[in-house]
């Protein structure tokens, strides 16, 4: 299943979410390595050449499978990247999937997140989902706004779910139905 077009996925007039590829990595590789990013978004701490490596000899049979789709956000005019998102956790069988999202500093505060949400869970809907859920450590509380202007309910917690700052966490489980949106 393919879920963003390799020409991108426009999110407005003004962003555009295309799969991420490996000429993206220079731009990507400091998120891994910020804690307010990164770290809030749960990507390993690792450095440029590990990246590259993983997107050349890993991601291909990960983005085949579902396991992971990784996407970046750009702004369609400049061209400069704002974040990056993903599905992941495709589930054919139970028609659903997991969409994740980050930002740099400068994305933040303008409806950038919501927006991008928003877009991908109709485009999952759209090539078939029935549901669309997105995990969010519990203390998160701008991603959680997120989720919830994105019309997401708040389903309940998944105890010890995620890993953050070397500890494991408490999350919430949000979910879009399509019928919610």
């Amino acid at each position: 299943m393919r879920f963003v077009p390799a020409a991108g996925l426009p999110v407005g007039d003004d962003l555009v979410l295309r799969q991420a590829a490996d000429g993206d990595v220079p731009e990507l590789a400091p998120a891994f390595l910020d804690p307010d990013v990164g770290g809030e978004a749960g990507l390993p701490r690792i450095g440029e050449a590990e990246l590259r490596a993983f997107v050349r000899e890993q991601l291909p049979a990960m983005v085949a499978s579902g396991q992971m789709i990784p996407i970046v956000i750009r702004d369609r005019e400049s061209d400069e990247l704002l974040g990056g998102a993903l599905f992941q956790r495709l589930d054919p069988f139970r028609l659903k999937v997991e969409l994740g999202y980050w930002l740099y500093a400068p994305a933040r505060g303008r409806g950038v997140a919501t927006r991008v949400v928003r877009a991908m869970a109709a485009h999952a809907f759209e090539q078939g989902m029935a549901r669309v859920e997105a995990v969010v450590r519990i203390g998160n509380l701008p991603s959680e706004r997120v989720l919830e202007r994105a019309g997401f309910a708040r389903e309940g917690v998944l105890r010890s779910y995620l890993l953050h700052d070397g500890a494991r966490c408490d999350a919430t489980m949000f979910s879009l139905l399509g019928s919610d949106a």
